[in-house]
């Protein structure tokens, strides 16, 4: 098809873009054919933000809902963890949102977003954050029929995988899940210590290939 358009532009003479969406920005590349039929590029455009949560969702999905706190199948400790992560993300990313249903039966922790990409965050506690049922669910949420394989796929858990989840941890690596794990996030004590606040600051910028 690139072939084909090109192909296209040469025989009219007509100027072509190409949109570069992969690396650190996104930049709007501009060609035109000079007299002589040599290609010349223009400088390219940054591409600023350009989109909103909700714009990517319902271009993805149509209809969603927002879940509220109260309503949600979740327990006191996993809600109090997708809010400490939501909070440690405050600055670093444009916009958050949590609880998203999609489908009816799909829910989404948290969705992010950090200019014009967009990230699905699964937030675990307890026996869930190490068993390959979360690993499933990211995966599935952000298939080609749903949000997209362009949407950042990043797991938050409250333990450290050790080599007995060495299987995840491969498993995660190749469907391009990101791992974030935040130890310090306890019944006991159901807080970020300062460098787990950091962690996640960090993994989005880079899932989201922020700088």
């Amino acid at each position: 098809m690139v072939l084909a358009a090109y192909q296209v532009a040469a025989r009219l003479g007509a100027p072509f873009v190409y949109l570069q969406s992969e690396g650190r920005r996104e930049q709007l590349h501009r060609y035109r054919f000079t007299q002589g039929g040599q290609i010349a590029a223009d400088p390219p455009i940054q591409i600023p933000a350009m989109i909103t949560l909700d714009d990517y969702l319902r271009a993805y999905i149509g209809p969603y809902q927002v879940e509220d706190e109260a309503k949600r199948r979740k327990d006191s400790l996993g809600l109090a963890f997708e809010r400490a992560i939501a909070e440690a993300l405050a600055g670093v990313v444009d916009e958050v949102e949590r609880g998203v249903r999609i489908g009816g039966a799909l829910e989404l922790d948290l969705v992010v977003r950090r200019g014009n990409r967009v990230g699905v965050i699964e937030a675990k506690t307890g026996r869930k954050a190490g068993t390959k049922e979360v690993l499933d669910q990211l995966n599935a949420a952000c298939g080609r029929e749903r949000l997209g394989i362009y949407t950042a796929k990043i797991l938050v858990i409250n333990q450290r995988w050790d080599e007995t989840r060495e299987n995840l941890r491969e498993l995660a690596e190749a469907w391009g899940i990101w791992v974030v794990e935040l130890p310090s996030f306890q019944e006991n004590s159901p807080s970020l210590s300062r460098g787990d606040q950091e962690r996640p600051q960090e993994k989005v910028r880079k899932a989201l290939r922020g700088s």
